[in-house]
């Protein structure tokens, strides 16, 4: 019998990813998915959370980050590259705030318990908290754009 949380081998996937393929590789270097299954002995799409890990590794120890390639695979990509893609995922999460937001709204608090109405409680307030985060910036971002137009920063 194979115990369930058996070692697969002398190094964990994330790590022969970062090792073999990204240690060395350079901007705009382009991983495929050929590479990473052949890396891995198996089908990439059906775990790709090693790739995220090594992703991870690769931005806190060479300073670069991974960019998906459409039917491809992946690129490093350049320094000046990076807040382009942090905004991107901040507007992604922007709209998961919203709609997290409408899911707590939408929630008929007279069908919970005791327990679950305490949970939503708990949730509501941190995702109202962030949201208003975001609102704040988004006012913030308004009147520096004002204040730009008319000379003023």
């Amino acid at each position: 019998m194979t115990p369930l949380f058996a070692s697969k081998g002398d190094r964990p996937e994330w790590r022969m990813i970062f090792e073999d393929l990204l240690d060395g590789a350079d901007y705009n270097t382009v991983i495929t998915y050929a590479q990473l299954e052949e890396l891995l002995g198996r089908k990439f799409e059906t775990n790709r959370g090693p790739l995220y890990r090594a992703r991870q590794e690769l931005g806190s120890v060479r300073k670069r980050w991974l960019e998906a390639v459409p039917q491809v695979g992946y690129r490093v990509v350049e320094s000046n590259e990076h807040v382009r893609l942090s905004v991107a995922h901040r507007q992604k999460s922007k709209r998961q705030l919203s709609i997290a937001t409408r899911v707590l709204t939408a929630t008929d608090l007279e069908k919970l318990s005791g327990t679950d109405l305490m949970d939503w409680d708990t949730e509501q307030k941190a995702t109202f908290a962030l949201w208003a985060i975001v609102a704040h910036e988004n006012r913030i971002r308004q009147i520096e754009d004002v204040l730009r137009r008319n000379g003023l920063i």
